[in-house]
């Protein structure tokens, strides 16, 4: 028996995404970041409120993968999703709230982060998460 999704949540974010890639650059020159890294990963998005979301990306020449995940709780406010989080792997994002702007083609989903300042290179970059429908 399918779940009936939470009123004012959109259907068409219900399901686990697989993330095609990440474009990131810095905000003021356009300059492209992350050339060579590659990062992989999922979110799912559930009727009752709820999402999770895991990402692994790793740069060349380093062994070990930086890991971003976190559950949360999801609502939508025009073309924003938002994403209350109740747990993350990075402890300051904990009872926050992350912004992401969203556009769907097709069975593409993208998230877009506010412009701002990046953890992993410390300067504003834009950012845009491109996610494919697995189910």
């Amino acid at each position: 028996m399918a779940a009936e999704i939470k009123p004012g949540l959109d259907p068409r974010f219900l399901g686990t995404w697989s993330l095609m890639g990440v474009d990131r650059e810095e905000a003021g020159t356009g300059k492209k970041l992350d050339v060579g890294v590659t990062s992989t990963g999922f979110i799912s998005y559930q009727p009752d409120g709820r999402m999770s979301v895991v990402i692994s990306r790793v740069e060349p020449g380093k062994p070990d993968p930086i890991i971003t995940c976190y559950a949360a709780k999801w609502t939508l406010d025009g073309d924003k999703v938002y994403h209350d989080i109740d747990i993350a792997m990075r402890p300051e994002w904990t009872n926050t709230r992350q912004i992401r702007h969203f556009t769907f083609e097709g069975e593409t989903l993208t998230l877009r982060p506010p412009v701002s300042e990046d953890y992993l290179h410390g300067v504003v970059t834009s950012r845009a998460l491109k996610w494919k429908k697995v189910i």
